[in-house]
């Protein structure tokens, strides 16, 4: 997921208010850290590794009718909500995200509940990776609670049950269109908008097509042609601009009078009077906003709106648009957010930040206002970080029914404030519990120890109780901090390798935290950073992220043996002093300055590997990019990094330059699995080598295998227990093995019912039958044999007991 919305944002916006606690003893730790040439996290030396969760099952091996439980790990939120949505009598609350999906709140179960299940959307996407985006918009019909429609991987679906069951209506022309829920105007919108007094009016603004209109609930589309389609920002390939957005008229004490307003980026405004049947340019007098990011209608009928290209706040009232900005002399920002209470003259207005100003007499004057943040009751303690200067906000609105309460979409979750007319504070509470949309990057768990998970921009969370919300993540409570992938070793218990990398390439890298690559040696809890990084060939010295994300290992025999190949094609590196000098890694043939086989930060790639059983030798696989297509194929060292031969001479599997996974089994010498974790290719088998990689074998029957894991043996086993995400004879599911490959069983289709992506597998080397799933927009997913009863997984439930088969 790329940061689109961070790449203009200081330092100073993320550094925290000097009022913390005993500012002077951090002051005095961190200056004697730096003279002693360290940098540790939580500092401690070694610490026990605490326990893997208990069983829910004592069978300890496959047993008849064998149920399996599955939920999701308990970390809550972390991903960015870019929209909201309510009905007029506010009994119906939904929230859009940038990666996976779309939630609604249930006040019943007092959570959020994802909205995009195998449960609830119709057949035709209940596939592997059947619906792994984001909702580019969902809108919930202002006089029907139970109506929702959500834009969703190019086509429009609709709901008439509060989002339980939905239905595509048109599932030809003018579908499937072209949208990135994802792309850098993902905070732009609304880009659907539905009547206020007919739920079967609906109209959606796309980037590439324009306006479309529906006057039967969505089963069949006209092409609105009196409204020019957003014009292009960028000449990249594609439409870089936002949709049409979308606004219906509230008039001043009055029932909606069918106008609409439509914004088409580079053009301007358009009006509508015939509930957006056609269209003519809004009336204005003088200077007017090309693009807007954000607008709403007050309680008397003015339109506020946010200009995020000329950092203005607009105003549009009887023919005459207005720059408050310019005009009153406020401060130019990058505004992202604007709402206006119902029940009063308040509109409040912010910048990306959350920084802003409030007026209460209809934009003649504004108050600045300031925020804080806390975690609310019940939600993932973890989120307490969000009490920061930067307070990353995509979307406001007011409670359409609690009065003075307003609620905003930003970037760990979902907040509430309640600001009476005059406040000057906005003082944001939590309530994210049940969305869960970190982008999962990795999980392992070494013998003995608990599970840890990490991911993008909130790092690394070790969880001793998979129920139980995070209260802390790691390498240091610091935003925005990716971990492309963990590391263990069976030489030392609880030492732990990480690569992690500050997502915000070109921002905040002040406090020389950049990247915090290092080790941990209690599990997890605690990281000391890398004494040293190198620096590859091509970069300086004084680039904090010359060696950053890619892929990592440390050898099985020595803790202080890692090898990183870093990000951006470089140069791989090895240590045997645990980082306190790097090596190059000299493959044989390599030319240039970028000799590595990992091209973008954001890649899902795992193709370095320790064996877990012989101590020094490590496999490299390289898909031989650029000046470097010699070096394609499998490396292997046995002298932790020094030399290095190709035991395997070639592309291992079609399409292996993007996500391919090559694993090693614990406790098994030379035993590897390789997948290229890329489904658009004439070959998606699985292979597997039980000669160091020497030769490779296709799995039969196993394709589309997005990443494989080890666990315990069962009873009577030698062979650890696999756990895969894939087909096995053309089906697919969450797959087990316990006799080596030779057969599989199904403990599920789609876990919790979700049509996410697997980005990762991992598996508990201490309980039989535990398996993790990490996705690409929905954090991590664990099952387990379970004493529980079987059933099909119900919409918004956030359990499923599945029957192994």
């Amino acid at each position: 997921m790329e940061p689109h919305v961070r790449r203009t944002v200081r330092y100073e916006d993320f550094v925290q208010p000097r009022r913390r606690r005993w500012p002077w003893i951090l002051g005095v730790v961190t200056l004697l850290a730096l003279a002693a040439g360290i940098a540790a996290f939580w500092f401690g030396g070694d610490h026990p590794a605490h326990a893997a969760p208990p069983a829910l099952s004592q069978a300890g091996g496959p047993v008849a009718s064998e149920a399996y439980q599955w939920k999701h790990v308990a970390i809550g939120g972390g991903g960015m909500i870019s929209g909201l949505s309510s009905d007029a009598s506010g009994k119906t609350f939904v929230a859009r995200t940038d990666v996976y999906g779309a939630y609604i709140w249930d006040a019943s179960a007092n959570r959020w509940s994802q909205l995009v299940t195998a449960a609830s959307m119709p057949d035709s996407i209940r596939t592997q990776n059947g619906a792994a985006a984001g909702a580019y918009e969902i809108v919930v019909a202002p006089s029907r609670a139970q109506r929702l429609y959500m834009a969703l991987q190019g086509r429009v679906y609709r709901s008439d049950d509060t989002g339980r069951h939905w239905v595509q209506p048109n599932a030809g022309n003018p579908f499937p269109m072209v949208w990135d829920a994802n792309s850098e105007f993902r905070l732009h919108g609304p880009f659907m908008a539905v009547d206020p007094t007919n739920p079967d009016i609906v109209l959606l603004g796309t980037p590439a097509t324009g306006l479309w209109r529906s006057t039967d609930g969505g089963a069949r589309w006209t092409h609105v042609g009196s409204v020019p389609v957003s014009k292009d920002r960028k000449p990249d390939a594609g439409a870089q601009t936002p949709g049409t957005m979308l606004w219906f008229e509230r008039p001043a004490g009055g029932k909606p009078t069918g106008r609409l307003f439509a914004l088409a980026s580079g053009t301007g405004m358009f009006v509508s009077s015939d509930a957006g049947a056609t269209f003519r340019p809004l009336p204005a007098v003088g200077v007017q906003p090309l693009t807007l990011q954000r607008g709403i209608f007050d309680r008397r009928g003015t339109f506020f709106g946010v200009d995020d290209l000329t950092k203005s706040i607009w105003s549009y009232r009887d023919g005459r648009w207005r720059d408050l900005t310019a005009d009153l002399g406020l401060t130019v920002r990058e505004y992202a957010a604007v709402a206006a209470n119902p029940h009063a003259d308040q509109v409040i207005v912010v910048d990306r930040g959350g920084q802003g100003y409030a007026s209460t007499d209809g934009g003649a004057t504004w108050n600045s206002v300031s925020h804080s943040a806390k975690a609310g009751e019940g939600d993932p303690p973890w989120l307490r970080v969000a009490n920061a200067p930067f307070f990353t906000t995509a979307d406001m609105m007011f409670d359409p029914v609690v009065p003075n309460r307003v609620w905003v979409a930003a970037g760990m979750g979902v907040f509430h404030a309640d600001v009476p007319p005059g406040t000057g504070a906005l003082d944001w509470v939590s309530q994210t519990r049940g969305i869960e949309e970190l982008v999962a990057n990795d999980v392992i768990q070494p013998s003995g120890g608990s599970p840890i998970f990490a991911g993008w921009d909130f790092g690394i969370h070790v969880k001793d109780d998979l129920n139980a919300y995070s209260t802390t993540f790691g390498p240091g409570e610091r935003a925005l901090m990716t971990v492309p992938q963990l590391d263990w070793t069976p030489a030392k218990p609880g030492f732990v390798v990480s690569n992690a990398s500050d997502a915000r390439m070109g921002c905040c890298s002040e406090d020389g935290n950049a990247v915090m690559a290092g080790t941990s040696t209690d599990g997890g809890r605690k990281w000391a950073k890398f004494p040293t990084l190198p620096t590859p060939p091509g970069t300086k010295d004084d680039d904090p992220w010359r060696m950053s994300f890619g892929t990592i290992a440390v050898s099985s025999g020595d803790p202080q043996n890692i090898i990183w190949a870093p990000a951006f094609n470089r140069q791989p590196y090895y240590t045997k002093d645990g980082g306190r000098s790097w090596t190059p890694v000299r493959l044989p043939g390599a030319s240039g300055d970028t000799p590595g086989s990992f091209q973008a930060q954001w890649m899902q790639r795992k193709t370095l590997t320790a064996d877990k059983a012989i101590p020094g030798t490590f496999y490299l696989y390289h898909s031989g990019g650029g000046a470097n297509a010699g070096l394609q194929g499998l490396w292997r060292t046995t002298d932790g990094g020094v030399g290095w031969d190709k035991v395997f001479d070639g592309e291992l599997a079609p399409s292996s330059e993007l996500a391919a996974k090559l694993r090693s089994v614990p406790g098994h010498p030379g035993n590897l699995f390789f997948t290229s974790a890329f489904e658009h290719t004439s070959d998606t088998g699985l292979r597997r080598s039980i000669d160091g990689g020497k030769t490779w074998q296709v799995v039969p029957g196993v394709t589309r295998v997005d990443d494989i894991a080890f666990g315990k043996a069962a009873k009577g086993k030698t062979y650890p227990t696999l756990f895969l995400s894939g087909r096995v004879a053309g089906e697919y599911g969450i797959w087990r093995s316990v006799d080596n490959a030779a057969s599989w069983q199904q403990l599920t289709d789609f876990p919790v019912g979700t049509l996410d992506q697997v980005s990762v597998v991992g598996a508990d080397p201490d309980v039989f039958g535990r398996v993790y799933l990490g996705y690409v927009g929905s954090s991590w997913i664990w099952g387990e044999p379970a004493p529980c009863k079987p059933a099909a997984y119900r919409p918004l439930a956030d359990r499923q007991c599945s029957s192994v088969r």
